[in-house]
């Protein structure tokens, strides 16, 4: 790597500023704090990501409850409407009588 950086000014310079920080307590210091610091904010954003992602999955699923709920609903106030009595229709959609009742 010596050999190609003293053919190319550019990249030897790059050799000889990177040895002189390498030796530089302070200039490491800083690189090592830096590092941190982009560590950090690349740990953050993965977090808020996966939060995100929880989020939705738990939207979704309060959703698909929910639906589950209107129709149980629809089919409750169906059977009322067909007269079956109030203890039936709690045997088959496991709603309270008193949820049944409210519905009407």
């Amino acid at each position: 790597m010596e050999e190609i950086a003293m053919q190319d000014p550019v990249l030897n310079q790059a050799m000889d500023k990177w040895e002189k920080s390498s030796d530089d307590p302070k200039i490491r210091e800083e690189y090592y704090d830096r590092r941190k610091a982009i560590l950090d904010e690349m740990a953050a954003v993965r977090e808020a990501e996966l939060r995100l992602r929880e989020a939705i999955r738990q939207s979704e699923k309060e959703g698909r409850e929910e639906g589950r709920e209107e129709e149980k609903k629809k089919v409750t106030k169906k059977l009322l409407e067909k007269g079956m009595d109030f203890k039936s229709i709690s045997d088959i959609t496991g709603m309270s009588e008193e949820e049944i009742k409210n519905l009407r």
